[in-house]
This record gives C-alpha cells, structure tokens and sequence, in this order.
C-alpha cells in the first residue's frame, strides 16, 4: 500500500504478510485491530446488559428493606443523635474526666536509717577503721554528706528494684559502687572516724536520736488546734 493508501504492487521481497498493511512503510497488524475491537465491543455489551439486569434487583432489594416504619425509625434516631450532640455544645461539651493516676509504688524501707541498718550495713562487709584502707562511722547520721549519699542510695535502690531485668546491676554500677566508694574513702566524709570492723564484720552502726528520721511510709498525724478554755479578750487583743 502506498503512503495514498493504495496497495503497492507486492514482489518478493515487499509483501505484506496476511491481516498486515504498510502506511508509510509502516506495518499495520490490521487483524490484531479487528480483534481489540471485536472484544471491547462484546465487553461493552456484556456490562450493559449486566447492569440492566441488575440495577432494578438492587432496586427493588432497597425498597423493601426501607419501608416507611423503618425510614420513622431511623429518622427518629438521628434527630435524638443531633439532639443529644446540641446539648453537649449548648453545655460546653462534656465534661472529660481525667485519668486514673497509677499510685505510686510503696517504699520497702520507710526511712534512710532503715535502708543503712537493714541493708547497707548487713550486706556490705569491709574491713574498716583507722589502720585500714576504708572508713566508716556507726554514727553517719552525724555527718551531713553521708546522709545526703545515702539518702540518694535508698531513693535509687527503692526505684531500680522494681526493675527485676538490670535494676540491681544498674544500681550497683552507678549507685552503691559510686557512693559507697566516696564514703569509705580515707579523705572521705568519715575520714576522722576510729570505728572498726574486722573482714567478714558487718559494718559499725549506732541508732540515730528518735525522731531525726521518721518512716514516710506512715501518715503525718495532724497536731489537734489547741482549745482555749475561754474565748480570747479582743478589746484587749486590739
């Protein structure tokens, strides 16, 4: 065919194939075409027929499901659905109540002086006094640096014990090995101390006065105002 649409005289060599035309020296697979289109047109009238098959089904479906006693119920529920939603923005939306805090866990020991008598000394046995390599004093809660330090090891011990993993590594890397080191350190906060221990021996421990640590795992009783055995004098007052 030539580049007018005319069919070339074929030779040999310049031949189309069947079902195949050239424009403009180009191949055209004419029957590929007619097939494409064949299928789409069938396609096309498979989907027509389908959905005038189908529509008045799904048409007829919802009428019946939507009758009148079912279209009031369910204009009955969004009315009280909007109803209820006005009240909430006519109250000033509702009232969120906060969320339950988790209480915080108890304490084992109630005090700094309970964590050194039951913990502290027990557990960590050294050779201490004024001819060996560490020092400590039974009467630490005269010191104020001592306190501060173990009041710092109790309130890290009662919070990495909960963590039944690493906790206790942690706090024996970071805390007890730290704190511990600068106490029994010979320029230390016990550096004048002459109490002794003896390897094996638990450390040296006096009780503090009464009172100077209470256990805050106890509530804080409130004093009772004081009654006056006759109402005050308030020209005199004034």
């Amino acid at each position: 065919m030539s580049v007018l649409g005319e069919w070339a005289e074929a030779t040999d060599d310049n031949r189309p194939s069947v079902g195949t035309v050239s424009v403009a020296g180009v191949s055209v697979d004419v029957t590929g075409l007619a097939q494409d289109l064949v299928r789409k047109t069938i396609l096309s009238e498979v989907r027509a027929q389908v959905r005038d098959v189908v529509t008045p089904v799904i048409a007829d479906a919802v009428a019946k499901a939507l009758t009148p006693q079912r279209l009031d119920e369910l204009r009955e529920q969004a009315e009280a659905t909007a109803e209820a939603e006005l009240a909430l923005v006519e109250q000033g939306g509702a009232e969120e109540s906060p969320p339950a805090e988790e209480p915080a866990p108890a304490l084992y020991y109630g005090s700094v002086d309970e964590f050194v008598r039951e913990f502290i000394v027990p557990v960590f046995r050294r050779q201490v006094g004024d001819r060996a390599q560490r020092r400590w004093s039974a009467e630490w809660w005269r010191n104020t640096e001592a306190i501060v330090r173990l009041e710092a090891l109790w309130r890290s011990w009662e919070h990495l014990r909960l963590d039944p993993a690493t906790g206790m590594s942690v706090w024996l890397r970071d805390h007890a090995d730290h704190h511990l080191g600068v106490l029994w350190d010979p320029d230390g906060p016990f550096a004048k101390s002459t109490d002794t221990a003896r390897p094996g021996e638990p450390l040296p421990y006096t009780p503090p006065p009464a009172g100077l640590f209470t256990d805050v795992r106890q509530p804080v009783a409130e004093e009772p105002a004081p009654v006056l055995d006759e109402p005050p004098d308030v020209d005199r007052l004034s």
